[in-house]
This record gives structure tokens, sequence and C-alpha cells, in this order.
């Protein structure tokens, strides 16, 4: 069992991994549930071998190799499935995605850089639609807002983040 120390650092590893995850799956799995059911069974499999995991080498490399092992599973278990299933292509493309990573990785700073600089109402904003995946409708009854405004509210979320996103990285001297 793990410790409340290495949960919460799963949990920061996994939160900052689980966007690219998830794309690399979908990009080889072409039913979009096949395709979370694989991611959630990474993330299972990922907090299950973490005592595994060594801290002084990249997060996101490692779960892309557990994530292509769930693929192969799935492949195992589902006959007629649309996953690419030659193997030495998927090594390829495994790799590729792990030399993708770092930048990936270094956007995903720069991004909580940049919400961290939000206030508080715009953070829990984004928290409730992009963390709980609630809809406009919905954060409006409970905000006692209209979905219009939310919407928009959002919608200047972004592209103030953007900004900031697009800002970080051209000084430090990455294309955003």
């Amino acid at each position: 069992m793990l410790s409340n120390e290495q949960q919460m650092q799963f949990t920061r590893l996994w939160t900052e991994a689980q966007p690219v995850v998830s794309r690399y799956v979908e990009s080889l799995v072409s039913d979009s549930w096949m395709a979370r059911d694989i991611v959630q069974n990474t993330s299972v499999a990922l907090l299950l071998k973490f005592a595994e995991f060594d801290p002084s080498r990249p997060f996101v490399p490692w779960a892309l190799g557990i994530a292509k092992f769930e693929i192969l599973s799935n492949r195992r278990d589902v006959a007629r499935s649309r996953i690419i299933c030659d193997p030495d292509l998927l090594e390829q493309y495994t790799a590729a995605w792990a030399d993708v990573s770092p930048k990936l990785e270094d956007e995903a700073l720069v991004l909580r850089r940049c919400v961290s600089q939000l206030p508080t109402n715009q953070k829990e904003l984004l928290r409730l639609r992009y963390v709980e995946e609630l809809t406009s409708d919905m954060i409006a009854e409970r905000m006692s807002r209209t979905a219009t405004s939310i919407r928009t509210t959002l919608h200047r979320i972004r592209v103030a983040l953007r900004r900031c996103i697009e800002g970080r990285l051209m000084a430090e001297g990455a294309t955003p």
C-alpha cells in the first residue's frame, strides 16, 4: 500500500501525464469508449505498480509503456479490434510519443503556472468544467448564473490562458 506522500506524488504525476497518455491511446484505438477503458486500466495499473517507479526517470515514458501493454492486452481480449496491432509499429509509435512527451510536460508546467495566476473564482470555474466535467448548464445552476455567462467567462479564461502560455513559451525560447 502506498503512503499518503506516494499517493499524492502519483496523483500529481498522473494528472500531468493523463492527457498525453489519453491522446496516445486515442490515436491507436478508434473506438472512443474502448480508448477510455484502456486509459482507465492504465491508470489502475500505474497505481498498482507505482512502488516500482524510479522517480529519477521521467514518468510519462513509463506511463506510455504501461499503456502500450494495456493496448496489447485489450487487443488479445477483443477479437475484432481496430487497434494497430503490429508490435514493431506499436513499439516505434510508443518511442515517438516518449520523445514528444518532454515538450508536452513543459507545456503542462507552463499551463499550471498560468492557471495559478488566475483569480480563485476562475480557477474554480475551470475545475468544475474540466475536472468535474460539468456542462455549462450544470455550472450555471450551481453558481446561480446563466449558461451563456459561464460559456463567455470560460472562453475569456481560455483566451487569457492561451496568451499567457504563448508568452511564457516564447520567453523560454520554445514554440507554442
